[in-house]
């Protein structure tokens, strides 16, 4: 039976590092009761019986009142890495230090705290997200360090696992998968007559729209109806048995941000298409993508979050923000909406120009509120490989480069044993760039299910 003393400060933030670590990632069962909170304790001392690890804290209790430490002042500032057993490990907040003997470990590497800005993200609210719905991802410590292709919780998961292996715990095992998500930001093949429209435009004007109405017959040419792109990632993902989510924007005619109407029977056959194929597979997942107008405007979320339910016919599955914009207080809108019969799945923690792990994370993992101090009804799937981080990355690197990257995170996705998320989008765009998409999908997708 393993228990574990912490000081008794900050206990909500501590006893959710602590159970994710324990608990969710590792399957060990810690009761709640087994997480003691003691006044004359000044480090983690986890007990396995006779033996004992000390994890040394170096962070929660130098800010000892709630919400103290969300200060930019007390962000890390740089990074060092714990040396022990073969291992070099990050360490966002600690000491390199590593004493074992036979009964007793102490690490100076603070596990806890560093787990928990990791996945809380509190950093980026430090950055703009809480008022932007985003931040500079190139001020974010693991980008500014050159971690971010290590999934650092991980890290620390595994380090803690071989420790508690060889004192005869036992501890849960998960296998590596892969899924295709797809955010679907366009959807309706442009039609003869709204391409008579676009030459008369351009003729009038001497411009064009998003696309030209030559691009637009290219587009039409090579993805005739509203399913014919989907049905290519379809066939992929058939072929490789993993499964696809796909995630509807619900914006009506003349909205900033409508694409295509959600009323549209073009879309609503889309969607009961990929139903039908569901109730014969069930591999598909259908779930909800909110504007960007949704940022920071409750009224819009609430209409959206309404009309998606019209759609599907039912609750949406899964969620992920259009843009990934997001901030806690939409993380609440998403709790209050649809985590009613237990948690809600979301897939927000995506780098814009990068390959790697965000939170430090190749799994799912619970949401915590930093703000209201708790444990929230919604887990995030973290998203490493995005189709459109690819291209922007690829501006200013060579193809070897950024393909060398994918595969790195993929070998860190397997050797973690993770769910690895691929996103590729569904949009109108021009034929050569959704076409130069899917050629990418169908070279990764075979390589990250067989390498």
């Amino acid at each position: 039976m393993i228990k574990i003393y912490c000081p008794s400060n900050n206990i909500p933030e501590r006893r959710y590092s602590i159970e994710v670590l324990f608990n969710y990632l590792m399957g060990c069962n810690v009761s709640e009761d087994s997480i003691c909170f003691r006044d004359d304790v000044d480090d983690y001392i986890v007990k396995v019986g006779e033996k004992q690890m000390v994890i040394e804290d170096h962070f929660f209790s130098k800010y000892p009142e709630p919400l103290s430490y969300m200060k930019e002042s007390f962000l890390p500032k740089e990074l060092t890495f714990l040396h022990a057993k073969g291992e070099t490990i990050p360490i966002i907040y600690g000491v390199d230090k590593y004493i074992e003997t036979d009964d007793d470990i102490t690490i100076g590497l603070d596990i806890f705290a560093s787990t928990f800005f990791m996945l809380t993200r509190w950093e980026e609210s430090i950055y703009g997200r809480d008022q932007k719905g985003d931040c500079n991802e190139d001020l974010l410590f693991g980008v500014v360090h050159g971690i971010y292709k290590r999934p650092v919780v991980n890290e620390y998961e595994f380090f803690l696992r071989g420790i508690l292996s060889r004192w005869g715990v036992k501890m849960q095992d998960r296998e590596y998968k892969v899924v295709m998500t797809h955010d679907v930001d366009g959807l309706v093949t442009p039609t003869w007559s709204g391409i008579i429209r676009s030459l008369l435009f351009q003729m009038k004007t001497g411009c064009h729209q998003r696309l030209s109405w030559q691009q637009k017959i290219a587009y039409r040419r090579a993805f005739p109806d509203a399913y014919s792109q989907i049905a290519v990632y379809l066939k992929l993902c058939e072929q490789y048995n993993i499964p696809e989510w796909f995630f509807f924007k619900v914006c009506a005619p003349k909205e900033k941000e409508s694409t295509y109407s959600y009323n549209d029977m073009r879309v609503k056959d889309v969607v009961e298409r990929l139903k039908y194929l569901n109730n014969n597979n069930n591999q598909i997942l259908l779930g909800f993508h909110p504007s960007q107008s949704t940022i920071n405007n409750y009224e819009q979320w609430k209409s959206e979050s309404h009309r998606i339910k019209e759609l599907l016919g039912g609750e949406p599955s899964v969620g992920r923000n259009h843009h990934l914009l997001y901030n806690p207080q939409m993380l609440r809108w998403w709790e209050e909406s649809f985590s009613t019969e237990g948690c809600f799945d979301i897939s927000n923690c995506v780098f814009h120009r990068h390959q790697g792990f965000r939170s430090g994370m190749v799994v799912d993992y619970p949401i915590f509120d930093f703000y209201e101090r708790r444990q929230m009804h919604l887990m995030e799937h973290p998203n490493p490989i995005m189709d459109t981080a690819i291209r922007l990355s690829a501006k200013n690197n060579n193809n070897e480069l950024i393909d060398s990257e994918v595969k790195e995170v993929i070998a860190m996705m397997k050797r973690y044993k993770g769910e690895l998320l691929l996103t590729w989008h569904i949009y109108i765009r021009e034929k050569e760039l959704i076409i130069k998409y899917i050629k990418q999908a169908e070279e990764i997708v075979p390589y990250a299910v067989n390498c």
